[in-house]
């Protein structure tokens, strides 16, 4: 498996950890990437998001998620 399969993994299995009505905290980097693509799948579920930093925010923008 790769290093990228691995990061999708832990991106999605993190998804079990956000309530349905909550903001969430984004941070920076490579796997928080793939946790942005997988929240991109219950954003409809979530109140929004809080960035870090500036490519965090387009990224989550680009899903389609509010930023708060």
């Amino acid at each position: 498996m790769t290093q990228d399969e691995l990061k999708a993994m832990v991106g999605a299995a993190a998804l079990e950890h956000v309530p349905r009505g909550t903001v969430v905290g984004v941070g920076t980097g490579s796997t928080v990437n793939r946790f942005i693509d997988a929240l991109a799948s219950m954003k409809d579920r979530i109140d929004g998001a809080v960035s870090s930093s500036e490519k965090s925010t387009q990224r989550l923008q680009a899903h389609g998620i509010t930023v708060l």
